[in-house]
């Protein structure tokens, strides 16, 4: 068996064994990975509802029309996850820097930004148990499985106030990205060798977004957004492995302001992860979130809900999360720290996953 073929064969493996260990969400091991969040620390802080209005979230390019200075974000989060799987349960940790986005302006009605956030995470440890024929005679195995890297979301973004009211935006996003990935074959029977393999995978795929903002009025803006990915393309040594069909997703939101110190929000998404294989979902999920307080030290709070990509069983798998946070300027408003803490649950077939995260975020405008 080539290194490549037993890379695969082990992956593939996963579909049909239970997971001991992992780094990132179970979820995402049994398809392309545990999708990101396109969100700055003030937006999942508040569960995500504040999102399609913040500039330094990247999900809508049209927020980013309201950045009048040259101006740079990014995100850190560390999680305690626990997870139950049946009998057995585990307690792992991951630490990541999902985003980072840099924007100012170039006239008075255009805007450019770029940077990269997490499209997919590709991290894990797994081991699995199984008995194979060997010259017609039943053996068993164990077969342990480490996957360490990501799919990252390269996006440069224009925006543009063509009214007062209204501004539009549009990106294009290059997915890239490598997974170091080793596979040991160990067998109870001593006499036969152990086999390893170790390869590299390589990621490539692009995509397109646009987005608008419309204020109906001084307290109350709404905004709309779509985004299309063609394929995430896997090579081997230049060999290309599997060619899988990304999603199409669209989403909105709304924020009300209904005083000095209080903003509410609202936000939606719909994404076609179907295409990505058997264990795919299509997802819709949901958030609602708050900021209170003045601009220099707001408290947010947030809950959101909704759907998970990838899973074992016919039905996704469902997530449902409580978030808060505050922020804090500092150097007459050329800086802002932002903290948020994160309690997620998912749950599908057989699976449960608890999580903690820990969020830090700094903006700062020179």
């Amino acid at each position: 068996m080539t290194r490549a073929s037993l890379v695969l064969a082990s992956l593939g493996a996963l579909a049909l064994v239970s997971p001991a260990r992992a780094q990132d969400s179970q979820f995402g091991i049994r398809g392309l990975g545990t999708p990101g969040r396109w969100e700055s620390v003030r937006a999942r802080a508040t569960g995500g509802a504040f999102a399609p209005f913040d500039p330094f979230s990247p999900l809508l390019e049209a927020s980013i029309a309201d950045v009048r200075r040259v101006s740079a974000g990014v995100t850190g989060a560390t999680s305690w996850r626990t997870v139950d799987f049946g009998s057995a349960n585990s307690s792992l940790r991951a630490s990541r820097f999902p985003a980072f986005m840099i924007a100012g302006p170039i006239s008075s009605r255009l805007v450019v930004a770029g940077g990269f956030s997490t499209y997919l995470d590709r991290s894990f440890g797994i081991t699995t148990r199984d008995t194979i024929d060997m010259r017609g005679s039943p053996e068993p195995v164990s077969d342990e499985v480490t996957s360490d890297g990501a799919v990252a979301d390269l996006r440069i973004a224009l925006a543009a106030r063509l009214h007062r009211r209204l501004a539009v935006g549009f990106a294009l996003h290059g997915l890239t990205g490598s997974t170091r990935v080793s596979a040991i074959r160990r067998f109870d029977d001593t006499s036969y060798r152990t086999s390893t393999a170790r390869d590299e995978i390589a990621y490539h795929g692009l995509g397109g977004s646009a987005s608008a903002m419309f204020d109906l009025s001084a307290d109350l803006r709404l905004a709309a957004w779509v985004r299309s990915d063609t394929h995430l393309r896997a090579d081997i040594r230049g060999l290309t492995v599997a060619d899988d069909d990304l999603p199409f997703a669209l989403g909105g939101g709304v924020r009300w302001r209904p005083g000095t110190e209080a903003v509410l929000a609202a936000a939606v998404a719909w994404r076609s992860w179907t295409g990505g294989g058997l264990n795919a979902h299509d997802t819709f999920n949901w958030s609602v979130g708050t900021e209170l307080g003045s601009l220099t030290s707001p408290f947010r709070f947030g809950v959101r809900g909704g759907q998970v990509a990838f899973g074992p069983g016919p039905k996704a798998p469902t997530e449902f999360g409580i978030s808060a946070g505050i922020g804090k300027q500092f150097s007459g408003g050329r800086g802002r720290l932002d903290f948020g803490l994160e309690r997620l649950e998912r749950k599908g077939t057989g699976l449960t996953e608890r999580t903690w995260t820990f969020l830090l975020g700094l903006t700062v405008r020179p």
